[in-house]
């Protein structure tokens, strides 16, 4: 049986509640492009910038000022790509891969609390429907924006 319009509206405005509520309390600890930085660095090793920038869906300028930032903080470490000496190579330092656990472990130390009183079937559900809809987003949800910018184009969005 397919959802009802009214259904697909109230988990729109419930992923968007969710979604805000997670940018409001993360905001104020850190900031979310820096720490995906140093993840993707943790988790490939040596990537180029351009590629941190895709990956994230985010400006090349805005990459390279977080690497800046973190490569004096000791958490990154910038080499020259020896395949493209005009290009760089960043990968997270020892010190960078123990912020990543670290903040890891924060996040599951905060849901953790949150979900304390739940069952691990609820969790386990939970997680299941999760899963199945950032696989079914990652297939058809950007097509789907790019139909539907194609259409329609909001006033107060366009820069």
């Amino acid at each position: 049986m397919q959802a009802h319009k009214s259904e697909v509206a109230a988990l729109v405005a419930t992923v968007e509640r969710f979604g805000e509520s997670l940018r409001r309390g993360t905001s104020r600890v850190y900031d979310p492009v820096r720490v995906g930085v140093l993840r993707i660095a943790a988790e490939r090793g040596k990537v180029r910038p351009g590629e941190v920038a895709e990956a994230l869906d985010v400006l090349p300028s805005s990459v390279t000022r977080h690497v800046q930032v973190l490569a004096e903080q000791g958490f990154l470490a910038v080499t020259t790509d020896p395949s493209d000496r005009r290009a760089s190579l960043v990968e997270a330092t020892d010190a960078g891969r123990d912020q990543v656990r670290q903040f890891v472990q924060a996040g599951v130390d905060v849901f953790g609390a949150v979900v304390a009183d739940w069952s691990a079937e609820d969790l386990r559900t939970l997680n299941g429907l999760l899963e199945r809809l950032l696989a079914d987003w990652a297939e058809k949800g950007t097509e789907h924006q790019r139909a539907y910018r194609a259409k329609r184009r909001f006033g107060w969005s366009e820069t």
